[in-house]
């Protein structure tokens, strides 16, 4: 039993500080734990987390992707322009878009795996290549309204439990299977802990890497489409936040920066305790400045955490 504990101390860690947050914030601020609030904020934290999952994949590897951000950007607004708002639009263009998500992804992989570009620069160059791409198309125009159906996904609730939960839980499952249950989850562990050692025992590291920011580009397709639905509609840079929350969203969560560990249940706590933070930041009515800076320190901190950890696990 100890040792189990031991083994998951950082997930363990993750739930807590999300909690503890929660109710210590519940105690100051009126109505922050209503059950109305709460599917605010389980709705907030699956955007997060569902952008989450790629960048776990790709954490765990030893890699980043900056590339999310402007990846919502465009997926918002083509299915927004792309249906004019209509729901029979939808069977052809959700597909064409996450395609097109998963080809900036497979670009990312490629020439970090091999062609050996560090990934910050790799990811980072493509994200302002994709905005001045969607900038030049749109000559800055914001984007239509989302189709209803989108908006019933991102808006409304079953059985009480929004429905962007419901498909973050669906998502969250399969994610998990994938990372602990099959070949490919054991092989990207094994390539954020020594890549070259993963090439001796048969890994195809170019592969993985390749497949983990292909899959970082379609989770990232799939919440600026539901960010569209929550929304309503879309508009230019509404993914900027999303880059640097879905990296502090990882490293809350206990995988490391430095690749080779990590698990997604952690992500999840990361994600709500992002989201219980700037909910905080904006109860407070502090100004604008300073909950930047503040959330920016948050970040920080988590981040150096993470290196350490990561730092101390390679030893």
């Amino acid at each position: 039993m100890k040792v189990k504990i031991q083994r998951h101390q950082r997930l363990i860690t993750s739930y807590l500080v999300a909690i503890v947050l929660f109710l210590l914030i519940s105690l100051v601020i009126p109505g922050f734990a209503s059950l109305n609030h709460i599917r605010i904020i389980c709705s907030e934290a699956a955007i997060i987390g569902i952008v989450a999952i790629g960048q776990t994949f790709v954490v765990i590897t030893g890699g980043i992707d900056l590339s999310v951000a402007w990846t919502i950007c465009i997926a918002s607004i083509m299915v927004t322009n792309m249906t004019a708002g209509l729901d029979d639009k939808l069977i052809y263009v959700v597909p064409l878009i996450l395609l097109l998500t998963i080809i900036f992804g497979l670009i990312n992989g490629f020439c970090i795996a091999y062609l050996r570009m560090p990934p910050i620069v790799m990811t980072l160059g493509m994200n302002t290549v994709l905005q001045g791409g969607l900038v030049a198309i749109t000559s800055g125009a914001p984007g239509g309204e989302a189709p209803e159906l989108i908006k019933k996904i991102g808006q409304s609730n079953i059985f009480g439990i929004p429905w962007l939960v419901v498909v973050w839980i669906v998502l969250t499952i399969i994610v998990t299977v994938i990372l602990f249950k099959m070949k490919y989850g054991r092989e990207l562990f094994a390539v954020g802990n020594s890549e070259t050692v993963a090439k001796y025992s048969g890994v195809n590291v170019k592969k993985v890497i390749l497949t983990a920011y292909a899959i970082s580009g379609l989770t990232a397709g799939i919440a600026g489409i539901l960010q569209a639905g929550k929304v309503g509609s879309s508009y230019l840079g509404m993914g900027d936040n999303f880059q640097f929350q879905s990296i502090a969203a990882v490293a809350i969560g206990g995988t490391s920066l430095m690749g080779g560990s990590g698990n997604y249940l952690g992500t999840v706590a990361g994600a709500f305790t992002i989201t219980i933070i700037l909910g905080i930041l904006s109860a407070l009515n502090l100004p604008y400045g300073v909950q930047k800076m503040a959330y920016g320190i948050v970040v920080l901190i988590s981040v150096l955490l993470s290196v350490r950890r990561g730092i101390k696990v390679k030893k």
